[in-house]
């Protein structure tokens, strides 16, 4: 009967360190950032559009805090804000409406503000931690959207409609995801 060696191999050994030192953090990390999305996004008032929109970070990013998820959060609303303003100008050449060309060009000026000077203030306040700026910023941007979809209040059209509540939804999410950080950020008090 042959008889079998149990000795261990050094490259076994080392092998399985390697996976328990670099497999496992990754699954953990993402663990920890699913947890977290997850805690952003109860608190958020669309919760279920806050974990579609943001669960794509998750995937792409090796770290993510409230302050990635913010940032996210702003680039993705602006982006939809930008495709906007093209729909918006190819909206306004295709109606032969008056009412509706009026009203398109009132939402191209909303949508211009919301991205060339919200969202980048937004941005730019938040690479600063200025976090009530974000939330202001964000709120101004949110209600500008609204501003567009009344100006169809009178039309049988409502071209923006999903586009200015989808805007709005993400605003507000940005908003409950800066207030998190506004609570995080406060000074304590001594006595």
């Amino acid at each position: 009967m042959n008889k079998m060696k149990k000795t261990s191999s050094p490259t076994i050994i080392f092998l399985h360190l390697f996976i328990l030192i670099i497999l496992i953090p990754p699954i953990q990390s993402t663990l920890s950032h699913t947890s977290l999305l997850e805690q952003i996004c109860r608190q958020s008032p669309h919760y279920h559009l806050c974990t579609i929109t943001l669960r794509s970070s998750i995937n792409h990013r090796s770290k993510e805090d409230i302050v990635g998820f913010a940032r996210l959060a702003l680039r993705i609303v602006n982006a939809n804000a930008t495709i906007t303003i093209d729909h918006i100008k190819k909206g306004y050449v295709q109606t032969t409406s008056l009412m509706e060309k009026e009203a398109l060009k009132d939402c191209l000026a909303l949508y211009n503000m919301i991205v060339n000077v919200h969202l980048l203030e937004a941005l730019n306040a938040l690479n600063k931690r200025d976090y009530k700026i974000v939330k202001q910023r964000a709120y101004v941007a949110g209600i500008q959207a609204e501003t567009c979809d009344y100006k169809f209040k009178n039309s049988s059209r409502k071209p923006l409609k999903d586009t200015n509540r989808y805007v709005q939804n993400l605003c507000a999410i940005i908003m409950s995801i800066v207030n998190k950080l506004i609570l995080t950020n406060q000074p304590t008090s001594s006595y």
